[in-house]
């Protein structure tokens, strides 16, 4: 047991840090801005790009569910298995649609808007676990993925940027869930288990 504690304390120090989902949050919205630069430069490195950075995704989403453990104290286990099954699902989307076009049925623009559209469909699902910011990423995502399908390459990029300041502003400034659900209480995970009593039920 003892040998195990050097190799996760460092890990552990940076997900305590308290502004560790500003962090979380400040790399996705760099990683998107990134691939909205190279979209304007090349799509198919833009293409390339999108199913390569799908891993930093989903790794950035366990780090922020990590931290939640960390700072509660409570174990979050069963919440990392949806994270699993929503990445999952889109690992698997993006090699489907990297098969369409390694065969020649999409080009390379095509293939990365529709990753772009997964990636943004999973990040905004996330957001039921891990809270406001990873909505924000999915509808940043959504919104510039709609830009990039109905205007010119020259003329959404300036668009891109308004709406990326507009999300990252909301992100680090906005603390309320307005109407997004989120997994945050004992009940939204006990609610079906066998010992949750009908007065219990009642209550929430």
């Amino acid at each position: 047991m003892p040998n195990n504690l050097p190799k996760q304390s460092g890990l552990n120090k940076l997900l305590l840090n308290p502004n560790i989902e500003e962090y979380i949050f400040i790399s996705l919205i760099t990683v998107s801005f990134l691939g909205e630069l190279i979209m304007n430069a090349s799509l198919f490195i833009a293409f390339i790009y999108w199913v390569l950075i799908t891993p930093f995704f989903f790794i950035a989403s366990i780090l922020s569910e990590k931290a939640k453990t960390l700072r509660t104290g409570r174990e979050t286990a069963h919440l990392i298995r949806y994270e699993l099954f929503y990445w999952g699902s889109a690992f698997a989307t993006v090699l489907l649609v990297f098969l369409l076009w390694d065969i020649g049925r999409i080009g390379p623009s095509e293939a990365s808007i529709v990753i772009h559209i997964i990636l943004a469909h999973t990040m905004f699902l996330s957001g039921i676990v891990l809270g406001l910011r990873f909505y924000l990423i999915g509808i940043l995502l959504f919104m510039t993925a709609g830009l990039n399908i109905t205007s010119q390459l020259s003329a959404n990029f300036s668009l891109d940027i308004v709406v990326i300041a507009m999300v990252t502003f909301m992100g680090l400034k906005i603390k309320s869930q307005f109407i997004l659900p989120i997994l945050k209480r004992e009940s939204d995970f006990t609610k079906n288990h066998p010992e949750y009593t009908g007065e219990e039920r009642r209550k929430h």
